[in-house]
């Protein structure tokens, strides 16, 4: 009796720590509970999440795994188990354990909605929308099902039931404010508008943390600029920027390395006889560039084509090339070496990035891969996709940074919050783009953003004849394209073509100074 008080009193004191962050604590905390008390299940659980927290994702599936091992009924280390193979995309795993989940507990709503959020990823959003529905039939009282919902919707273009289900969110949890920055993004605002009055009355009257103003003032710089109100918007942006910096990790320095050993790499060694000869019947569209440059807009035309699956952006090269050819997150010349000497090793690299896309049951043969910042690996895919297309989007930079100083967004684009950043980051960009093009000059083609807008058809040619993809009158109606967006660009990219994106920093020279200055 006396080891179940002390039991119940550690656990509480851990969930403390959980509602500080304290993750490393955490850690250390329930490594000393599981040494004395190794039979208690919870300890692991507690521990795996926290290692997941902190993006140890390899340890947190030991863990849980050990967990599960003692109590294969412990619901908790089930869901999070799943949610691990889910985030490392061993996405068959997951699956099974979100099934199992629901198998134990019908009810158990959290394995139906991360379930949904796998089949998210995954594109498949009538069965997660069908998972989420589920979990809210067992409860209507959570406002993160009514979230997931609003962005299965947005991202298929139904605005207002994306709308309708943040309003939702936000009526059960006022401090939920990525909800009001999702709405912000399917709407254009009046000045009168009575979203717009009830974020600045909770911005005003709410106790919230960093990341809710961060969400906060995006959305209200964003609905500013919809009726011109352009100083308070800038304000606005300021402080959402100069927050959002504060709490990411970005090293300019450790950047500029990592470009500076990639154009070392492949200048200072002939990558050109090397070629993958493994063979697979898909053919992967890279559509690169910075983020904001058209990307989304150039994947909604393709994707239109009756022979091209449109996955969104993918994150499958990024941690393979982490994964296989790098060291301490810097790249590895001895890993890059031993894996082009290596034909077992090298043909590895290519197989894996095409094994994760069985998951996508994919039946047409061209299938575009729009993440962006792939054009750090234009070398490695020329090299182990030598039957891909590389399609490069450009962007008069000025619009470009503006665009990007302008939005908020999920991954690795932490250069954009500061704007002696920003334009560096986007200098050192236009530096590899140039080396690419003078490394590999066939290898890639230019499609600007403002001759996309002006000159759609002719471009659109030009890109499915890049492409080897016949002519289909199809490509230009891509504002009906049913392919999910999941990105800043949702808004935008599901209306027919309008020119007010071109030149539209112009507006913002007076604020951005230092930006323009340095571009």
């Amino acid at each position: 009796m006396e080891n179940i008080e002390k039991i119940k009193l550690q656990v509480k004191n851990i969930q403390n720590l959980f509602l500080s962050k304290r993750y490393n604590l955490i850690i250390q905390e329930t490594n000393k509970a599981i040494k004395k008390y190794p039979k208690i299940s919870i300890f692991y659980n507690m521990m795996g999440l926290a290692l997941t927290h902190l993006n140890k994702l390899s340890e947190a599936e030991v863990i849980l795994n050990e967990g599960y091992k003692i109590n294969s009924n412990d619901l908790a280390i089930i869901n999070n188990l799943a949610n691990v193979y889910k985030n490392t995309f061993n996405y068959s795993e997951a699956e099974k354990l979100y099934k199992l989940s629901i198998t134990k507990k019908k009810d158990y709503f959290n394995a139906y909605v991360n379930y949904g959020n796998l089949k998210r990823d995954l594109n498949k959003f009538k069965e997660a929308i069908e998972l989420y529905e589920k979990a809210l039939s067992y409860n209507d009282q959570i406002p993160e099902i009514y979230y997931s919902l609003a962005m299965a919707h947005q991202s298929l273009g139904n605005f207002k039931q994306a709308e309708n289900f943040a309003t939702r969110t936000i009526l059960l949890d006022k401090r939920m404010t990525k909800a009001d920055l999702l709405i912000s993004r399917s709407k254009k605002y009046s000045s009168n508008d009575s979203h717009l009055k009830d974020m600045r009355y909770k911005l005003q009257n709410t106790d919230l943390n960093k990341l809710q103003k961060i969400d906060l003032y995006f959305a209200l710089a964003k609905a500013l600029e919809d009726f011109g109100e352009l100083t308070e918007s800038f304000e606005y942006l300021k402080k959402g920027n100069e927050l959002k910096r504060s709490v990411v990790n970005f090293d300019l320095k450790f950047e500029t390395k990592k470009f500076e050993t990639i154009k070392k790499i492949f200048s200072q060694n002939d990558f050109s006889v090397l070629k993958n000869q493994s063979f697979n019947d898909k053919k992967i569209i890279f559509i690169v560039g910075m983020p904001r440059s058209g990307t989304t807009l150039t994947e909604q035309i393709i994707s239109n084509h009756s022979k091209v699956y449109g996955c969104g952006e993918l994150p499958y090269l990024t941690k393979i090339i982490n994964e296989e050819l790098s060291e301490n997150r810097n790249l590895s010349y001895l890993k890059i070496k031993s894996a082009f000497d290596d034909s077992v090793k090298f043909s590895k690299i290519s197989e894996r990035y095409y094994s994760f896309l069985k998951d996508y049951n994919i039946d047409e043969v061209n299938v575009t891969d729009k993440a962006p910042l792939n054009f750090l690996w234009i070398g490695f895919i020329n090299v182990f996709f030598p039957n891909s297309k590389i399609i490069h989007c450009k962007r008069n930079p000025r619009d470009n940074c503006v665009s990007l100083y302008k939005n908020i967004f999920e991954g690795n684009l932490n250069f954009c919050y500061s704007q002696e950043e920003l334009a560096k980051y986007y200098n050192l960009y236009l530096d590899l783009i140039k080396f690419w093009k003078e490394f590999m000059p066939d290898s890639i083609i230019d499609i600007e953003y403002e001759k996309l807008v002006t000159e759609t058809k002719s471009e659109t040619k030009k890109m499915l004849d890049f492409c080897e993809l016949n002519w289909e009158e199809n490509c230009l109606n891509f504002s009906n394209n049913k392919t999910p967006i999941k990105t800043a660009s949702v808004g935008q990219a599901r209306n027919k073509i309008y020119s007010t994106s071109l030149k539209s920093s112009t507006k913002y020279e007076y604020f951005l100074k230092e930006l323009f200055n340095l571009l």
